[in-house]
């Protein structure tokens, strides 16, 4: 992704922020989103939406404490979205994209949306990345689930 986000910028929306102070911040918040927001959102996918798929059980225990971490780490990006608009600050970034794979599934497949919605500043954040034209022609290409 920051490859591409590097060789690409000038080509439209600068995804790594215009100065190092910027990038410094989409760094941070990718950095959160890979170690933090991943490995729960992950599990609720796998054992959701992936686990009747191949024939294997889901465990109730991994659901549960997986939601409960997925949970903290939206009440801190609640936090974060309440004095910036985006994640690194005011401006859309990689670090913004980089969650809109699992949400997506979060919110449209797995009945879990309230852990977005039931959050004031997650769910116009939420709201505003997942509206953008780009993300749009990316669903064009058809939702797994």
């Amino acid at each position: 992704m920051r490859y591409y986000a590097e060789k690409y910028k000038s080509q439209g929306t600068d995804l790594l922020g215009k100065t190092i102070e910027e990038r410094g911040l989409v760094e941070q918040w990718l950095e959160v989103e890979a170690h933090n927001f991943q490995p729960p959102i992950y599990n609720l996918v796998v054992h959701i939406l992936f686990a009747p798929v191949l024939g294997f059980p889901s465990d109730p225990k991994i659901l549960q404490e997986s939601e409960e971490k997925l949970g903290k780490v939206m009440d801190i990006y609640e936090e974060q979205l309440s004095k910036s608009k985006y994640l690194a600050g005011d401006f859309f970034s990689l670090a913004d994209i980089s969650h809109l794979p699992f949400t997506h599934f979060l919110v449209a497949n797995m009945g879990k949306e309230y852990m977005i919605k039931d959050r004031k500043h997650v769910s116009a954040w939420w709201d505003d990345i997942s509206n953008r034209p780009s993300w749009k022609r990316v669903l064009q290409f058809g939702d797994p689930f």
